[in-house]
């Protein structure tokens, strides 16, 4: 058994350099993560480090990205951020939430990934 992510979601930052029709040709695009690859948009990056620590969930996303754990629809307090050594954009620092789901930054869009299991 596997899990992989597809993009599920998203939401505009205020300053995005991308806007509504990059972002729904990025929906459904699968994400393929293992201990140590991370696999997106048709790109690899091979021998990454993960770190991880737990943020503020609030003060997190409102100094980086003004937005609000609402936005998300989330109710945990804090968020687990994943910091790795990957030039992929967006993977060098993301989100997983207790759900298992990923909040990844691509040019000012905070994209929502889902898990789907596969076998």
């Amino acid at each position: 058994m596997r899990v992989l992510w597809t993009v599920s979601d998203y939401h505009i930052g205020e300053n995005a350099v991308w806007g509504k029709p990059e972002a729904q040709k990025m929906l459904f695009k699968p994400l393929n993560i293992n201990k140590s690859s991370i696999t997106f948009d048709g790109e690899t990056c091979h021998n990454v480090t993960f770190e991880t620590k737990l943020v503020d969930a609030a003060m997190y996303l409102a100094e980086r990205y003004h937005a609000t754990p609402e936005t998300f629809n989330l109710v945990e307090k804090t968020l687990k951020v994943i910091k790795t050594n990957c030039w992929l954009p967006g993977f060098s620092e993301y989100i997983r939430l207790m759900d298992r789901r990923l909040i990844v930054p691509i040019n000012g869009i905070l994209f929502v990934f889902e898990p789907a299991v596969t076998y």
